[in-house]
């Protein structure tokens, strides 16, 4: 995966916590597969205390979701909507509730991230458009990954 923003601190940071994170066998396999130059998968912020809010859009090839995450300082919230606008949409938020079996967090050090599990709907190349709130809170690095490809062979 690529990082174009943020500084390399906050990337070093984050980068220790991504081989703690859970994974299916599916988002394993896209994880090792060569991101092409003109993808990017990953976006990091260093947001400010209190209320934050971020847009910025990604592009994406064809497939489906494999990767939907979210990386932050333990005790933060964020939610993070992602659209094809009038065609698709998918969420992920940085704490576990009773209603969602599909999002998985987990606590390494002084970080959570937290994984949405996506249905394997097929999805067009297209330019994601992303939101990302974070209400109130302290200040920190956000990491957002996101992955949309071929779904990986006998899946």
């Amino acid at each position: 995966m690529t990082l174009r923003t943020g500084t390399s601190s906050i990337a070093a940071g984050i980068a220790t916590l991504l081989p703690a994170m859970p994974a299916t066998a599916h988002s394993q396999r896209a994880l090792t597969r060569p991101a092409t130059a003109s993808f990017q998968t990953s976006r990091t912020f260093q947001l400010g205390p209190g209320r934050a809010v971020r847009t910025f859009t990604v592009r994406e090839r064809s497939g489906v979701i494999l990767l939907n995450r979210l990386t932050i300082i333990r005790g933060v919230r964020i939610v993070v909507d992602a659209r094809i606008p009038h065609l698709a949409g998918a969420r992920v938020i940085s704490w576990k509730g009773r209603t969602d079996p599909s999002l998985s967090c987990r606590h390494t050090g002084r970080f959570v991230a937290c994984t949405q599990s996506e249905e394997w709907c097929p999805m067009p190349r297209a330019t994601w458009h992303f939101k990302l709130v974070k209400p109130s809170g302290r200040a920190g690095p956000v990491r957002f990954d996101f992955l949309v490809a071929a779904p990986p062979p006998g899946s």
